[in-house]
């Protein structure tokens, strides 16, 4: 079974059942940690409920191998399941475990390829299955998102996630300019077709540069991105409320 970074994320950890048959309620996972410098789930970072909501407690790491991801929850059971006597039982130091996520992405060569925005993990063994990457809200929207297949991805170098050259090839999915950009690659197929049917009969050519004209009329990119990008705005302010006077 595979699961995201965002199947995971706020899920509620559960431990062991009692003897009562109810299960004891650890925390809420907020984050994975992935190995050092292998492309590998290590463990959740659990945020534990403050003692009688007064003191904060500490993050719980709790090790992925002894964790069970549930539609709704994650339960958590087994021998040196957390903490120290986990790190130690995996051959880690949990202080140099790496959260990927919004963590920079780089070609070996030094090309940046934008952020960890999700990642395809193994539930059996914590392996990486595939990246998602993002540029930011506004390049997300405009240009797209990318995804990449676990093989190009080599390990966390101390400073970024290092992918293989070969990744920057991979095309961005979604944004508002790729969908232009096809719709405006359909349209000049179109018009080709257009002026060559001319010589097949007037009927024919008034055809396809009337789809060819329908198309590019769907393809105007400046409007689409910048209505988008209005209304995001208005609703993040509408949302944040107005701003706090400078003291």
């Amino acid at each position: 079974m595979k699961v995201t970074l965002h199947d995971i994320d706020r899920l509620p950890v559960m431990g062991e059942k009692k003897r009562s048959g109810v299960r004891t309620r650890i925390g809420k996972v907020v984050d994975v940690v992935f190995h050092p410098s292998k492309p590998v789930a290590v463990g959740l970072v659990v945020a534990r409920r403050d003692i009688l909501f007064l003191f904060r407690r500490k993050d719980l790491l709790v090790a992925f191998d002894r964790s069970t991801v549930l539609a709704d929850r994650v339960v958590v059971g087994g021998k040196q399941a957390w903490g120290g006597s986990a790190a130690k039982r995996l051959g880690i130091n949990w202080d140099e475990a790496v959260i990927w996520r919004g963590m920079p992405v780089r070609t070996p060569a030094g090309k940046a390829l934008g952020y960890v925005r999700d990642a395809v993990i193994d539930e059996d063994d914590g392996r990486l299955n595939g990246l998602g990457l993002t540029s930011g809200i506004a390049a997300d929207v405009t240009v797209g998102t990318v995804d990449m297949p676990a093989r190009l991805v080599k390990g966390w170098d101390g400073s970024a996630i290092i992918v293989e050259e070969e990744a920057k090839a991979i095309e961005s999915e979604g944004g508002m300019a790729s969908v232009a950009g096809r719709a405006t690659a359909v349209a000049q197929d179109r018009a080709t077709k257009a002026a060559a049917a001319a010589g097949r009969g007037a009927k024919t050519a008034a055809a396809y540069t009337k789809s060819a004209a329908k198309v590019a009329a769907k393809s105007d990119t400046a409007k689409k991105v910048g209505g988008f990008l209005k209304s995001m705005r208005d609703q993040i302010v509408e949302a944040a409320g107005p701003p706090d006077d400078d003291e």
